[in-house]
């Protein structure tokens, strides 16, 4: 849990009424008609009061109040050392681990006291984590969730217009807010995730990235997750944002690099190639959350779909059934058996199953001009896949009918191939309404 943004607002906001520093001296009644009269029990309890205002040193102030509370244990201003000791502690808190349970418990007393204590049930859910760690107690846990939400649930209360500190400024204390709203999410997170309860724990690093954006540990923590979970696309959204994100509450430079190191590798491996990744990382950059129907269609996905797409491609198109039969012979192991016995010297496709000609996107013409090569995408319309050779170029007539971009019918002789990248070359071979310079070339019938 970040600890950096949420602790520079912290001491600001300790509810320590200012009025406490003004109050009467010993002996003497609070003024204020029906509240119950406040006194000193001695001028000894006085001093002691007044040393703790003026005690600007953590560790001598929690001295001062430890005598205050040996010596003083009934005071009419209970309430008020123990707000004292609730400030002292976070101070200490941020650097000393061992003042962290005395602190929480400090916070329960008061909650006692006033269920209601936005700092109280900030501080518990704050550093409520940090003391339970991975294995924390049943009992820790139910007081951080119960923390968590209260906090959560009278935020809008505690931070009011009208309770803004003078010293205060309003972007400053509505940057509070969000920030303690952040954590209180986080915190609830925390929980779920000791239960063994993923979805809630996601839902609620969701929510607190939404009401704050600036939290690339939480994006981390949520990518891990979301990772462990097989979420993929998602997972590598948050890991893209915890290594982009360069703003308040940024991680450092080398731990970025480690998770831009594994972004690019986790995406590589999920979706097959780099392919979008930057668009991925720039999206990332700019935003805690994902756009609206992010996703990222992984390899096997996509294989999924390309397959599917062949098999209704071959249902309808004998001839694409036959072309891509052969193509899968001619690149799988035993290719060099299966062109040597089945297909060169071949008239195909020879009407094998009823087939008389392949169709092709003319993708090329070799030269333009006087053309001996043409050169066809058959399973793509875009990736060559086949080529035809001419013993000699091809007529201008034949121009009208062979030029790139259009779709021609033909049939021959394969002469040779390439297993990668596929390629499955014929010699000249007959295309249907050109006449040709050459006679075509012929061979077996059968197959």
């Amino acid at each position: 849990m970040p600890l950096a943004g949420a602790l520079a607002l912290l001491v600001g906001f300790a509810a320590v009424p200012p009025a406490i520093a003004q109050q009467p001296a010993a002996g003497q009644a609070a003024a204020g008609g029906q509240a119950p009269a406040k006194n000193y029990k001695d001028r000894g309890e006085y001093d002691l009061f007044n040393k703790v205002t003026q005690t600007n040193d953590p560790k001598a102030r929690l001295e001062v109040l430890n005598t205050w509370q040996d010596k003083y244990p009934q005071s009419d201003y209970s309430l008020e050392r123990l707000q004292y000791y609730i400030l002292t502690l976070s101070q200490l808190a941020q650097n000393d681990p061992a003042q962290r349970q005395p602190l929480l418990n400090k916070c329960q007393e008061l909650l006692k006291v006033d269920p209601k204590n936005a700092n109280a049930l900030y501080l518990i859910a704050f550093w409520g984590p940090a003391i339970g760690g991975a294995n924390p107690s049943p009992e820790l846990q139910g007081q951080v969730e119960s923390a968590a939400h209260g906090f959560i649930e009278n935020a809008d209360a505690a931070f009011a217009p009208d309770k803004k500190p003078p010293n205060i400024s309003q972007a400053d204390f509505e940057k509070a807010k969000t920030i303690r709203l952040g954590v209180a999410h986080n915190a609830l997170a925390w929980v779920a995730t000791a239960k063994k309860d993923n979805a809630t724990a996601e839902n609620e690093y969701l929510a607190s990235l939404k009401v704050n954006p600036d939290q690339a540990g939480v994006s981390a923590q949520l990518a891990r997750l979301l990772y462990d979970e097989k979420k993929i696309p998602e997972a590598l959204f948050q890991y893209a944002r915890a290594a982009q994100y360069t703003g308040p509450g940024a991680l450092q430079p080398n731990v970025r690099q480690q998770l831009s190191d594994f972004f690019n590798k986790a995406y590589k491996e999920y979706k097959g190639n780099a392919e979008g990744a930057d668009q991925v990382l720039a999206q990332a950059k700019a935003s805690a959350l994902p756009p609206p129907g992010f996703t990222i269609t992984s390899a096997a996905k996509q294989a999924q779909e390309e397959a599917a797409k062949i098999n209704q491609r071959m249902d309808a198109d004998p001839a694409f059934k036959l072309w891509y039969t052969i193509k899968s012979n001619l690149t799988g192991d035993q290719a060099d058996a299966f062109f040597a016995n089945s297909v060169k010297d071949f008239e195909i496709p020879g009407g094998a199953e009823g087939v008389k000609t392949f169709s092709g996107t003319v993708i090329s013409i070799d030269p333009p001009d006087k053309p001996s090569k043409v050169v066809l995408g058959i399973q793509d319309p875009a990736k060559p896949d086949c080529t035809l050779t001419f013993s000699t170029a091809l007529p201008a007539s034949a121009l009208d009918t062979i030029k790139v971009g259009s779709k021609i019918d033909f049939s021959g002789v394969a002469d040779s191939f390439t297993k990668d990248p596929y390629m499955l070359t014929f010699k000249d071979p007959d295309i249907p309404g050109v006449q040709m310079t050459q006679p075509k070339k012929t061979g077996k019938r059968k197959r």
